[in-house]
């Protein structure tokens, strides 16, 4: 009888069901919760890696000469955009590039940080929406390594990258001084 009163007591006992729905949830919303703060900071980098290339872009676009000093000085401000992200991980790079009348496009210059210039009198392929004869652009790009600062395994390292052009604004292109 003494067995058959414990079998009933703990067949009808509840005070562990919380208990064990909470231990059952819970890792599914830590990972939830990990996730979402993954996600929204990947897209944060991404929005800061867009927010540079524009602004290097457009702080360029307003000279009508700049010396490779200024421009150097100009892309490492703009590194300051990605703050809290490590800078060290963006390649910024800036160039102006020059369509002639035959509609050939070459870089007329470039400078870049925490990476290597675009060679001098390359060939360049515009889009053929932004392509005018006899003209010059302001080409800005940036890419980011971008990696998780938790490891949760589902979101991978990223590159991250954002190219702007721009007409330049004062003049019809930009002369880099020594």
């Amino acid at each position: 009888m003494i067995g058959g009163r414990l079998l009933r007591r703990l067949r009808d006992c509840t005070r562990g069901v919380a208990l064990t729905e909470f231990a059952l949830c819970v890792p599914v919303l830590l990972v939830l919760y990990l996730g979402g703060v993954q996600i929204s900071d990947a897209i944060a980098c991404n929005r800061k890696v867009t927010i540079t290339s524009r602004a290097v872009a457009d702080l360029i676009s307003q000279n009508a000469t700049m010396s490779s000093s200024q421009i150097n000085t100009v892309l490492n401000a703009s590194t300051q955009v990605m703050v809290p992200y490590p800078a060290s991980r963006a390649l910024v790079r800036v160039s102006e590039l020059t369509t002639d009348g035959s509609g050939n496009t070459t870089v007329t210059w470039s400078e870049a940080i925490n990476g290597s210039r675009r060679t001098l009198g390359s060939s360049f392929t515009l889009p053929p929406a932004i392509k005018l004869a006899n003209s010059s652009l302001i080409y800005s790009e940036v890419a980011y390594a971008y990696q998780p600062r938790i490891s949760l395994g589902f979101i991978k390292p990223l590159s991250l990258t954002q190219t702007v052009y721009m007409v330049p604004r004062v003049s019809s292109s930009i002369t880099e001084t020594p």
